[in-house]
């Protein structure tokens, strides 16, 4: 099972160098290593020392490069989806229509690398995929997707399937459905796809909220509004359920950077990077067993307490709202949403209280 690494802090610079450096240094262990990217812009070709191509291809021993273009990304989707439709209709309407010239609407960016990178996974030929985002935002915002998605199926989905739309396109649904999920046999049922669909979600954000799959570390600078910005994106990568399990200081010697500030992770100062010298940045990194062991936990929940204790670093109880809907508590902090479902003993209890104590956010039932 391979494991990804991501990375959240203000310097976009920073993050990349940051990944870079845990990619070779990965590789230089023996790990197939996968670094991907997003940025289409200069940055990834001077780290690299090579120009990145839309296709994998080497970057050293046991160690590959990929960058990840939406606009290409959709071209090979749209591609599928006219096979998709040339199978089932006698006279195809999309056949006109070429993935060049279609439009990359908010949002399908990240669902399109989210899937590019699933199927990556997937492939068994990596041990690691080192990613680089555009931005922490986005980055947070694509990890998300899952839980999102799942959220918005569960609650439109008894609207969606009493439709008159949904009853009149009821006699497409199983077809196509069972090409592109694998579903077989029955008759036309709503139900059936949407369920396929929630099960590819579930194991989405499985892979999220597990730590031996997914793992991020902050990355933070000399600036002065660096720690607090830092701190902040710590608490929303804990609202996804996304573990963190290090702090880098890069290119400080740290005396800026409070090591309280990311307690209880452990804090690690990287030397800036000297031209193509990448071997002192990679013998500062943090050690990925020990990051996941000394992670905190998102939550925990303590039945026996009627507790739940969310880890909101960055985050005051001002900037917090909750709604409970049955069994399912959503916590709100900064842009970020959490779905939170309870288990058996406290599903039919009510929020009685609520408080926040040493960055953690914690719910009695």
């Amino acid at each position: 099972m391979p494991q990804i690494l991501t990375f959240l802090g203000q310097s976009r610079p920073a993050c990349a160098i940051s990944s870079v450096a845990f990619a070779r240094q990965l590789a230089q262990q023996g790990a197939r290593v996968l670094w991907l990217t997003q940025d289409s812009g200069p940055l990834p070709n001077t780290l690299w020392g090579l120009p990145l191509a839309t296709e994998v291809q080497p970057a050293g021993a046991n160690l590959w490069m990929l960058q990840l273009q939406a606009t290409i990304l959709l071209e090979k989707s749209w591609d599928v989806v006219k096979r998709i439709e040339a199978q089932y209709l006698r006279n195809p309407l999309l056949k006109q229509v070429f993935g060049e010239e279609l439009v990359i609407l908010p949002g399908m960016a990240d669902a399109l690398t989210l899937d590019a990178i699933r199927g990556l996974y997937d492939s068994g030929n990596y041990d690691y995929l080192v990613f680089d985002g555009p931005s922490s935002q986005a980055t947070l915002r694509m990890w998300g997707l899952p839980e999102q998605l799942d959220w918005y199926i569960r609650r439109f989905q008894k609207v969606l399937a009493e439709s008159e739309l949904a009853q009149t396109l009821a006699p497409f649904i199983q077809p196509i459905a069972g090409s592109v999920l694998n579903l077989s046999g029955g008759a036309a049922s709503l139900d059936q796809p949407v369920q396929q669909a929630r099960s590819f979600l579930e194991a989405g954000r499985l892979v999220v909220q597990s730590a031996q799959q997914l793992l991020g570390f902050l990355v933070v600078t000399d600036d002065v509004a660096d720690v607090d910005t830092t701190r902040y994106l710590w608490g929303s990568s804990q609202q996804i359920g996304l573990t963190v399990g290090g702090a880098i200081a890069y290119a400080t010697d740290g005396s800026r950077v409070p090591e309280q500030a990311f307690a209880p992770l452990a804090l690690k100062c990287l030397p800036g990077l000297a031209g193509d010298n990448w071997q002192p940045l990679m013998d500062a990194l943090p050690s990925l067993s020990a990051a996941v062991q000394t992670a905190p936990a998102p939550v925990v929940i303590d039945e026996a307490a009627k507790q739940v204790r969310l880890f909101l670093p960055g985050f005051t109880k001002a900037d917090i709202t909750l709604t409970q809907y049955g069994p399912e508590v959503t916590i709100t902090a900064g842009d970020q949403r959490r779905n939170l479902m309870l288990p058996a003993a406290l599903k039919n209890r009510s929020i009685q209280g609520a408080k926040f104590q040493e960055d953690a956010l914690i719910l009695s039932f």
